[in-house]
């Protein structure tokens, strides 16, 4: 799962409804870093700014103060006064806080007193390994050949607590458990219970869990954990569907900010941060992470989202970070499946996978296809069969008709772009009555049912069994791609995301099997544990960031082509590799950016800290070229286009590499971008630099890089031409085309409005969108205030409301005049990536339709 939650970095005005902003709530942030100044200096810039509203009769109501590890302080204030708060002596900029609505927790979580089911525990069946996705991470061969376990490094996780009962991971709370530290920052108590929907349960579980009844074992089973509550449960569309259940989690950041701040006072080494939104490396708890990693060296592992079949540029923050790890996920090599049979013909074998882990609860059980008819009630006590590669079923609507219905369960069966998706909570109590079958499952059973078509299925088979991915170790197509809106590489690291068990709260069921780059992040949360066991606190999170990304390996996608470094950045994590390992090479990953800001000449420092001469080949692995676009709108992942013949040109100064040991080589390298491509298609090009002991028993190290074969200012920033759009109504998105629209502005709020609205998706980032208004005559009258100046991330859906006032935005103190009666224009300019804000010829620019202003009868 990946929470949607979008932080903001400028000090302009945002929509408060569509952005998740608290109204007239912000992050005053000061211009000294409490890393690089005295405290009597940050003392100071706090004092003279409450001695500053005092002066200049401000009034604010202040919250919470950051004064050691960011420097700033959350504010609520009339939005007219953020101006004039910015002016202040040492305000550097004034953020508006994000947030999304806690819901209740469900009765079902508030039981503490929970008596463990053995009955519902997991059971493996002989021979078959439930912790097999080590083998593919090297986390296997570090406990078995190193007996590496994270013993006491400790790991704060900020996500929506921990079942603390559950006894993978030690079954209690406080000094002398697992789970020692925690704090619940929405109840403000010491309590971080997971009342949600197991989403930090089941991070935790990843990182360190250990049941000795069922065998399961997390990445560091040693490790301690810190539990930071800022997350709590809502239903809402835009988080991640794919298989936690479409809910999200709500938190502002400056929850996120006094976790960190938290994490840090109990000794975490390691914070795991598995969720997010969009944004980008400037929002102030991003610029926290960077200062943090930087200067205490904390390492931050966050989740980079699950919006990767938008395609490129779909990484989140705060991942996006420059020092935070930001990780990608890969599917796993094998995941939890169930068997049954037909109860006449036992030969017969269908493998299922459910989501809470455990079998259907039947003995026998009819089974039919779903069809699209008028009487559901053939349906009956049974387990339907949705086939989701036939488009007929998708279109049908059958939701209500098979809620009145008595069904034993619903098993989905996934079309072969799909595999790797998790169930969608669209099927009734999807986590017990729903299975999964692979598309090669679903086209067995839909054969056996022409012929049998009264099969019963017997389900008494309670083992699980480890079956083949069918997209085994490959980058999983919800990962989110690169590069950030600076062309940083994001991710910057891969781990297993894709079909992932893990424990979860008891009372609900004490495993789960979850997608996600929220699964991901912790289980390089784990492997960085493993590292710091090895080689203890880092002065720096750059030593560790190098090694791991120095020795992951890069892997194809389900398509049999290597994947960009885009999507995986430096690839699969190996922590055997990386901990045996004697050399290291740094920068980690080279930005080559566009082409107007490339840079094509960079030094490769190579580094042999061991106790032998060591020489090095170097070469280039190159990655297919990607397309994103297509003419002016966005690609999706599966629109994506590859190129496999055009690739940068690399010259190292030597191929062959000879260093000392103890010593360091540095070696030039000089990229030339590919050559004669097609600018309308704005190609991202990437690949490794490979540096190859050669000691053929030593591993293979990689430095990523990626850049853009074109100016960023001409990648298209409006999904045109469908957006943007003026319409009429906001609630049926109609718009009449060649219509002048008249608006009375009768209706302002509720659902049927009757103002002008124009409805926006981006193609591309932007770090600013001003909407103007303009007369009859095209002349500039104003602006619309709640919409002049903020960054908006990539396949971003907004809707501008004009409320029929106008801004003078040089008037700070402008309380907005009403716009007569007359014929007006909305212009919306976005800055183009690495555009000058005061150039007119780095935006891009739409003009709406001529609409009419009448509010007179």
């Amino acid at each position: 799962m990946f929470f949607l939650i979008s932080f903001n970095w400028t000090n302009a005005y945002i929509n408060k409804q569509l952005s998740h902003t608290f109204a007239n709530k912000f992050f005053v942030k000061f211009s000294s870093s409490p890393f690089t100044s005295s405290p009597e200096h940050v003392e100071a810039q706090h004092s003279t700014f409450h001695k500053e509203l005092k002066k200049r009769g401000i009034e604010v109501k202040i919250g919470h103060t950051f004064k050691r590890y960011a420097n700033g302080i959350a504010i609520e204030t009339d939005e007219r006064h953020v101006k004039r708060i910015a002016e202040i002596e040492h305000v550097e900029s004034v953020e508006p806080v994000r947030y999304y609505k806690r819901f209740k927790p469900d009765e079902q979580f508030k039981i503490k007193s929970i008596k463990r089911d053995n009955s519902k525990m997991i059971q493996i069946a002989p021979n078959n390994d439930i912790n097999t996705i080590h083998e593919i991470t090297g986390v296997k061969n570090a406990y078995e050949k190193l007996g590496l376990t994270g013993k006491g490094v400790k790991v704060g996780i900020i996500d929506s607590g921990i079942d603390y009962r559950h006894p993978a991971l030690g079954g209690c709370l406080g000094p002398g458990c697992r789970i020692a530290y925690g704090y619940n920052f929405l109840n403000e108590n010491n309590d971080p219970f997971d009342d949600c929907n197991g989403h930090g349960t089941h991070v935790a579980g990843i990182i360190g869990g250990y049941d000795i009844k069922t065998g399961f074992r997390g990445v560091a089973p040693n490790v301690i954990f810190g539990a930071y509550k800022i997350l709590a449960c809502e239903n809402n569309d835009s988080a991640d569907a794919y298989n936690e259940a479409n809910n999200s989690y709500g938190h502002d950041e400056i929850l996120l900010m006094r976790s960190i701040e938290r994490a840090i006072d109990d000794g975490m080494l390691i914070i795991n941060i598995s969720a997010g939104g969009p944004g980008n490396a400037r929002t102030p708890s991003s610029l926290m992470i960077n200062d943090v990693a930087k200067h205490k060296g904390i390492i931050f592992m966050i989740a980079l989202g699950n919006d990767g079949l938008d395609g490129v540029s779909t990484s989140l923050e705060p991942g996006v970070a420059n020092n935070a790890i930001g990780v990608g996920s890969f599917e796993a090599n094998k995941f939890l499946n169930f068997k049954a049979f037909d109860t006449k013909n036992p030969d017969f074998v269908l493998y299922y996978m459910k989501m809470n882990a455990a079998a259907f609860p039947y003995t026998k059980v009819k089974v039919k296809i779903f069809k699209c008819i008028n009487d559901y009630k053939e349906f009956n006590n049974t387990i339907l069969i949705i086939d989701n590669r036939d488009s007929k079923v998708i279109e049908c609507s059958s939701e209500n008709k098979v809620n009145n219905i008595n069904l034993q369960g619903i098993i989905v069966i996934n079309a072969k772009d799909d595999e790797g998706l998790t169930l969608s909570p669209a099927v009734p109590e999807y986590e017990k009555l729903g299975a999964i079958l692979t598309s090669k499952q679903g086209d067995t059973l839909i054969k056996y049912l022409d012929e049998h078509p009264n099969l019963e299925l017997d389900f008494s088979d309670k083992y699980g069994y480890m079956i083949e991915h069918p997209f085994a170790v490959t980058p999983s197509i919800f990962s989110g791609w690169g590069l950030s809106d600076e062309f940083d590489i994001k991710p910057d690291i891969c781990a297993p995301g894709g079909f992932i068990l893990s424990v979860y709260p008891i009372n609900i069921s004490p495993y789960q099997v979850l997608s996600g780059t929220s699964m991901s992040a912790p289980y390089m949360s784990g492997i960085a544990a493993l590292y710091l066991e090895t080689f203890g606190k880092q002065n720096s999170f750059e030593q560790i960031r190098a090694a791991l990304m120095n020795y992951a390996i890069p892997h194809k996608d389900r398509n049999k082509l290597l994947s960009p470094v885009l999507h995986q950045g430096a690839g699969l994590v190996n922590i055997y590799d990386t901990l045996r390992a004697t050399s290291f090479v740094y920068p980690p990953k080279i930005n080559l950016n566009d082409t107007i800001h490339f840079n094509g000449n960079h030094t490769l420092y190579i580094y042999n800290v061991g106790r032998k001469e060591m020489e090095y080949k170097l070469s280039h692995l190159p990655a297919p070229n990607v397309n994103g676009y297509n003419t002016t709108l966005s690609r999706s992942y599966f629109q994506l286009e590859y190129l496999t013949n055009n690739y940068a040109d690399v010259k190292f100064e030597k191929d062959l590499i000879t260093v000392a040991p103890g010593a360091n080589v540095k070696v030039s390298v000089n990229f030339t971008a590919p050559k004669n491509l097609s600018r309308d298609k704005h190609w991202f090009y990437s690949g490794w630099l490979k540096v190859t002991p050669l000691d053929n028993k030593m591993p293979v190290m990689s430095v990523p890089y990626a850049g853009l074969a074109d100016d960023a200012r001409r990648l298209p920033l409006f999904q045109t031409p469908k957006f943007p759009k003026l319409v009429e109504d906001t609630t049926t998105d109609n718009s009449n085309i060649g219509e002048i629209i008249t608006f009375t502005f009768k209706n302002k709020t509720g659902n049927k409005l009757d103002i002008p609205s124009i409805n926006l998706r981006l193609a591309t980032p932007t770090h600013g969108i001003f909407i103007e208004i303009l007369d009859y005559n095209y002349k500039f009258l104003g602006v619309v205030k709640i919409y002049y100046g903020f960054p908006a991330p990539r396949v971003t859906d907004l809707t501008v409301d004009w409320d029929g006032l106008i801004y003078n935005p040089n008037d700070k103190n402008d309380p907005g005049v009403i716009a007569p009666d007359g014929e007006y224009f909305l212009k919306i300019k976005a800055l183009k990536l690495f555009g000058d804000i005061n150039n007119e010829n780095d935006y891009e620019v739409w003009l709406s339709p001529k609409f009419i202003v009448k509010r007179s009868t």
